[in-house]
């Protein structure tokens, strides 16, 4: 994935990482072994959580960590928004990584 500027202006903090899907033991249908995500983090502390895996629909997602956890606020899918319960089970388990992984950086 190449790096982008920050999603929510010139103050965001960005992180990208690679998660790898088979060690995680998350599986998609379709087989990528792993799935490349953009974090950007905005002074309001807004995440925008960026999916990207082969043979898959790109995800963007809007999010929050609250009481240690991530919490989806909005979807979107290939630009189009969706609603929370279209969201695929390994969008949000990859999401949830990335919230254990923002976690630990603290």
């Amino acid at each position: 994935m190449a790096s982008k500027p920050p999603v929510h202006g010139s103050s965001a903090h960005t992180k990208e990482f690679t998660v790898d899907l088979v060690a995680e033991g998350i599986e998609t249908g379709t087989g990528p072994y792993s799935a490349s995500v953009v974090v950007s983090v905005d002074a309001n502390s807004t995440l925008r959580i960026e999916i990207e895996a082969a043979n898959e629909l790109n995800w963007e997602l809007d999010a929050r960590i609250a009481s240690g956890s991530l919490e989806i606020v909005r979807a979107f899918n290939d630009g189009d928004g969706v609603p929370e319960d279209v969201i695929p089970n390994w969008v949000e388990r990859v999401a949830d990584v990335v919230g254990e992984r923002l976690e630990g950086d603290r």
